[in-house]
Order: C-alpha cells, then sequence, then structure tokens
C-alpha cells in the first residue's frame, strides 16, 4: 500500500467516526426532547386523589353516560 492509500483509509475512518458521533448526538437530543414533553404531559395529568375527592359524595351513576342530541 502506499502513503495515499492509508491517508486516504485513515480520512474516511475519521470521516465515518464522525458521522457516528453525530447522529449519536442527533438521537441523545431527540430523546431528551420527547422526555421534557411526556414529563410535562404527566406534569399537567390531574392528581388521581384530587379527582377522587372531587367525586367523592356524587350518586354512583353520575359520569356513566353521556347523554347527546342529533
Amino acid at each position: 500500500m502506499d502513503a495515499s492509500a492509508i491517508a486516504a483509509m485513515a480520512t474516511q475512518g475519521s470521516q465515518q467516526q464522525l458521522a457516528m458521533q453525530k447522529d449519536v448526538a442527533v438521537q441523545k437530543k431527540a430523546m431528551e426532547s420527547q422526555e421534557m414533553a411526556a414529563q410535562s404531559m404527566l406534569q399537567a395529568m390531574p392528581d388521581i386523589g384530587e379527582m377522587q375527592a372531587a367525586t367523592q359524595g356524587l350518586p354512583e351513576n353520575v359520569g356513566t353516560n353521556i347523554n347527546t342530541k342529533a
């Protein structure tokens, strides 16, 4: 092998490694973004204890049917 072929292989390997590092960084950012969105959705959900406390004392049938008119 001549020196230029070795240099070309080294450059190609370096470029492949850099591309892989970039892809991993992009995937990490996407996962962090999804995690933040999921956390905000979980925080926005009402507490089940609060929901149960709000419905205590109501008749059993309240909230079981939806009345609609066309």
